[in-house]
């Protein structure tokens, strides 16, 4: 009977898996910690009205690489835009870490992208929530972050939203 460690699978075996670790590809980097970063408009004179969220909040922009083709390409701005939209209101992130993070298996698949997690600084008359409002609004900036409009929505609306 031959020992599995030494018989003819168990090298090969061996073999496949160190090949297949020396083929797989990952990395991340710290990028940097930022005590605020934003791709929004900020009006500091107002900054004793600005309340930061309770939670941490994550936002990526990632993309995909299919054999050798990346599907798309990321920007940092992206992925600040996502961890901003988590929160209504939010108009900057604060003690926020910056990641880049990749992994590949050569010519099958691959991902990467850039990852921000920090807490959120919300302008309140941005979300014009109180507690006993029934009017609450939906804020949309345009693309460069710089204009935005507001929306009039019912509190029962503004609570369906933030469960999703």
């Amino acid at each position: 009977m031959k020992n599995y460690k030494t018989g003819f699978f168990g090298k090969l075996g061996l073999m496949l898996v160190v090949l297949l670790a020396l083929m797989t590809v990952g990395c991340a980097h710290r990028l940097g910690a930022f005590t605020v970063i934003s791709t929004k408009s900020i009006d500091w004179s107002r900054a004793s009205e600005y309340k930061r969220y309770n939670e941490k909040v994550e936002g990526s922009d990632i993309y995909h690489i299919i054999i050798l083709f990346p599907t798309g390409s990321v920007t940092i701005e992206d992925a600040v835009d996502n961890a901003l939209e988590k929160v209504p209101g939010g108009i900057a992130l604060v003690d926020a870490v910056l990641r880049s993070k990749s992994f590949y298996i050569p010519y099958i698949y691959g991902q990467g992208g850039y990852y921000i997690e920090g807490t959120v600084l919300v302008d309140p008359t941005l979300t014009a929530v109180a507690n006993n409002s029934e009017t609450s609004y939906l804020v949309f900036y345009t693309k460069d972050g710089k204009d935005f409009t507001k929306k009039e929505i019912s509190r029962a609306e503004y609570l369906s939203y933030v469960a999703k």
